[in-house]
């Protein structure tokens, strides 16, 4: 398959609302050779509290082919059994639209579902577990199962990481099929750094692999040169 985009993801500690908060980031552009089929530039940013991970800010800046808008998702309430968020989209600064959406369990954003499976206590899990969410994009409510899979161990350049894996079924039009919509290798120490994702979209499929790190708090043990 030819490579048709790159996309890098990052981590941080920030302001927000002047308390502390983990900033997420996604920036994903297509080639040069696919701009001339479809082009691509699309930005992703979220917001978590510290330490509880509580989703509070979403905003995403697409601008695929001839769509282009920026939306904007406020965490209201989020609690286990009631979710309420305010989204608004607008493009050209003009309201495309502004609406308050509620679910009964967990609402979480696309990206802040990364730092949830990071934040789980997988001695306390096992393979087959699931967990029941619903993310929000534009004006409907789709609904996420995560899926506490297996251990395994990748293989890449030379290296082996030892990994946990999930998968995540996603109900979004975005996605070539619910079931298995996204596949995700995390670090099997104490980091939990994303080490492999994959994804069925319907533009094609997604695959991305940890290519660099810096400022972790503890050893990356997962990684071996064995």
């Amino acid at each position: 398959m030819l490579k048709a985009g790159t996309a890098k993801y990052r981590i941080n500690v920030t302001d927000y609302n002047e308390s502390e908060a983990y900033q997420s980031s996604l920036l994903f552009k297509t080639t040069s050779f696919f701009d001339k089929i479809y082009k691509i530039r699309d930005t992703l940013n979220s917001y978590a509290s510290i330490p509880y991970l509580i989703p509070l800010f979403h905003d995403r800046v697409v601008n695929e082919g001839n769509t282009h808008f920026k939306e904007e998702l406020i965490i209201r309430e989020y609690t286990p059994e009631y979710s309420e968020v305010s989204i608004k989209r607008k493009r050209n600064e003009e309201i495309r639209f502004d609406t308050i959406l509620i679910a009964d369990n967990l609402g979480i954003d696309i990206l802040n579902i990364f730092l949830f499976v990071r934040a789980l206590d997988y001695s306390e899990i096992k393979k087959g577990d699931s967990f029941k969410f619903t993310t929000f994009v534009g004006k409907r409510k789709n609904n996420i199962i995560i899926r506490y899979a297996e251990q395994a161990v990748i293989k890449k350049d030379g290296k082996k990481y030892k990994t946990l894996k999930l998968t995540i079924d996603v109900a979004a039009e975005a996605f070539n099929a619910s079931k298995n919509s996204m596949e995700v290798w995390i670090s099997d120490d104490e980091n939990k750094i994303p080490v492999r994702i994959k994804a069925k979209l319907k533009i094609g499929a997604a695959e991305a692999d940890l290519s660099s790190y810096k400022n972790l708090k503890n050893p990356f043990d997962a990684e071996s040169s064995r």
